[in-house]
């Protein structure tokens, strides 16, 4: 029943709640401005969403400061979602009618159950 402290202490770390980034500020990443594909990633305030950040900062590739200006960042893309388990359907009780259809098809091609 009871849990020692490690594991009690093990627990509470590895809790994804806890891992969760609660700051408001926005990942921002800077490209350099002599194309050399060098990054810098940063923050900004949510405040400043609409505004463009432009750094001046050290670009290794060139040995030398050069400007950097904040790149959009990709929307992510949904996946598309795959067909549900049967399991699902059973759980939840919705689309039975598509869960009563693909037994039906099943049992007209194999005779059985």
């Amino acid at each position: 029943g009871r849990l020692g402290p490690r594991a009690r202490a093990s627990m509470f770390i590895a809790s994804p709640v806890l891992l969760r980034d609660k700051s408001k500020r926005l990942a921002v990443c800077l490209v350099s401005s002599v194309q050399t594909g060098f990054r810098y990633w940063t923050e900004k305030s949510p405040l400043k969403r609409d505004t463009r950040v432009a750094l001046r900062k050290f670009d290794p590739i060139v040995n030398r400061h050069v400007m950097f200006y904040e790149t959009p960042l990709p929307k992510s893309a949904k996946k598309p979602r795959g067909q549900r388990s049967l399991a699902w359907f059973r759980w939840t009780g919705r689309n039975m009618q598509e869960l009563i259809r693909k037994v039906k098809n099943k049992h007209e091609k194999l005779g059985r159950f």
